[in-house]
């Protein structure tokens, strides 16, 4: 997920746009100059689920 759409999914249950690029540069990947999240984190987040962190961490990039 690119983080525009992340944003625009996680700004809908309050998280601003500072802590999106957080999260993209300690659980995301960067490919050329764009950072993608892994879907199950940003769904995971909306869900209201924190272990989602935990899961991607210890499961990869899902």
């Amino acid at each position: 997920m690119t983080i525009r759409e992340a944003k625009a999914v996680l700004k809908r249950v309050g998280i601003g746009q500072e802590a999106v690029y957080a999260l993209a540069r300690k659980h995301g990947v960067r490919i050329g100059k764009r950072f993608y999240l892994p879907r199950a984190l940003v769904e995971g987040l909306v869900g209201g689920d924190l272990e989602a962190i935990r899961l991607v961490r210890e499961e990869g990039n899902a």
